[in-house]
């Protein structure tokens, strides 16, 4: 299975705060307080992990959230944005524009 197509899991909404990339805590806390639900922890990372190795592999920012919307009937284009923000910002903070 691609790694890419791995990116799946549960429910929406936005994050503030940014954290040291590899912080599963932090990561997992910055889900809940935006209400996105998931089955376990270990499947949100491993979702998290798999938006980072989109990124290495070139993948547009839109493209991974058109993905995580696919695979994840429970989110719209906000909630997949936001995931693949917050999964940027805890995983793949290099991958972050800087303005």
């Amino acid at each position: 299975m691609d790694v890419c197509a791995a990116v799946v899991f549960g429910a929406p909404v936005w994050v503030a705060g940014v954290a040291r990339a590899g912080d599963d805590v932090g990561f997992l806390v910055a889900l809940q307080r935006i209400g996105i639900t998931y089955p376990s922890p270990a499947q949100a990372i491993d979702a998290a992990r798999a938006v980072c190795v989109c990124l290495d592999r070139g993948e547009s920012g839109l493209a991974v959230v058109q993905e995580v919307t696919a695979r994840n009937p429970g989110f719209d284009m906000d909630a997949a944005a936001h995931f693949a923000v917050i999964s940027t910002t805890y995983y793949c903070p290099h991958h972050l524009a800087v303005t």
